[in-house]
Parts: structure tokens; sequence; C-alpha cells
């Protein structure tokens, strides 16, 4: 979680100057804190914001290479 967390904190000073990429950067930077203290309860919550994520990263610039899309 660290590693993603160091990850993310780069990524936010790479994009300081485009607000839609500080804008998905915060977006997960939020469900990285969320997940810290996340109960059992919650990973459904989590995993769906995670999916929608993803959903709107292919929407915007298409699927992967090598993943199937269903």
């Amino acid at each position: 979680m660290d590693e993603a967390l160091a990850y993310l904190l780069e990524m936010r000073v790479r994009v300081r100057r485009n607000p839609e990429g500080l804008a998905l950067v915060d977006r997960c930077l939020a469900l990285v804190a969320r997940a810290r203290t996340a109960r059992t309860e919650d990973l459904p919550a989590l995993e769906a914001e995670v999916a929608r994520i993803g959903d709107d990263l292919a929407l915007r610039y298409g699927a992967p290479a090598g993943v199937p899309v269903h």
C-alpha cells in the first residue's frame, strides 16, 4: 500500500498543471486512504469504485492491450 501511495504522490507532482489528471490522482489517493481503514464489508464498494475508474479510463483512452473486454 505504501508503494501505491508513493506512486500516486509522484504522479500528482507530474500532473500538477493538468486539472483532469489531478482530479483522477486525487480520486485514487482517496481510495487508498479509505482502503487503509476499510472493514471487510467496505471492500465491495471500494472495488466498485476502482472498476468505475478503470471504465472511465477505458472509455477515454481505450481498453489496455491484451486485456479481454466483456
